[in-house]
């Protein structure tokens, strides 16, 4: 951070106090008081205060490695605890509206994918690396298999009716390819116009197309993979330990986070105590 920067921050923002702001005559007790201002008075949102210390605390680093102060007086300054920030994922109704999308206007490309990302919660790397020999497709049962997921790590994903039903349907207009029968099995999964490979911005452009019909926010690959985990711990919510095997995590703090409830799950558990 350059020094015009450091002392802006530092300058910037209001003061409690009537007299003229010296930098240099500052205390412990001074950036706290500040800090209880721009909290109670002037309402400043928690991560514009955290920044505003930041800046003050690197201006005072400089001034004390400089002989400018004798000392930090920031250097005990506390950020503001910040709640931990879910990651964006879509409600029901909004998947089954980007769903409703693909299927009545999708190509049979588009719909496989979309349905595989949102029912199996795959990275969109482990997506684009699949070949067709890592899908095993039957009537009653079938998964996927991902041989370099995250860390390098290995596992099979069962897929639900859903995600076989489009899969195969996929399959079927490439030509049959996939089938039992065929001995290539090294084919890429997934093809774009004339036979090219899918890439990432690709499928980006795919799920915001189909998002735009859905009068949905701007979405990722991953915004499905946050919606994987989150409805799957809705509907069993003591399994954390099937929610790392499908999503490839060896350390069950990694998916501690889709434990945390949002605003309305609390909102709508509030609602439920009503007289």
């Amino acid at each position: 951070m350059g020094f015009e920067t450091v002392t802006f921050c530092s300058n910037a923002p209001a003061s409690p106090y009537s007299e003229p702001f010296d930098p240099i005559h500052l205390i412990a007790r001074d950036i706290r008081d500040w800090k209880s201002y721009q909290q109670s008075v002037e309402q400043a949102a928690p991560s514009t205060i955290n920044q505003r210390l930041v800046g003050i605390s690197s201006f005072y680093k400089w001034a004390v490695a400089n002989k400018v102060v004798g000392q930090n007086p920031a250097v005990e300054a506390k950020s503001i605890r910040l709640p931990a920030r879910l990651p964006k994922s879509l409600s029901s109704q909004e998947l089954r509206r980007l769903l409703r999308a693909v299927h009545h206007g999708g190509s049979l490309r588009d719909i496989a994918m979309i349905e595989m990302l949102a029912g199996t919660g795959l990275r969109v790397g482990e997506l684009l690396q699949l070949q067709v020999g890592d899908l095993v497709l039957r009537a009653r049962s079938g998964w996927v298999t991902v041989r370099e997921g995250k860390h390098g790590s290995y596992r099979e994903v069962p897929l639900t009716s859903e995600v076989r039903t489009a899969l195969t349907a996929y399959l079927e207009s490439r030509g049959g390819e996939g089938r039992a029968t065929l001995p290539d099995k090294t084919l890429p999964l997934w093809l774009g116009k004339h036979g090219a490979l899918t890439h990432r911005s690709s499928v980006l452009r795919t799920l915001n197309k189909y998002a735009f019909r859905s009068q949905l926010d701007s979405i990722s690959p991953h915004t499905l993979h946050h919606t994987f985990a989150t409805r799957y711990l809705k509907a069993n919510p003591d399994d954390l330990r099937g929610l790392a095997a499908l999503l490839g995590h060896s350390d069950l703090n990694s998916v501690m986070i889709y434990t945390e409830p949002t605003r309305e799950d609390i909102a709508n558990r509030l609602e439920r105590m009503e007289l």
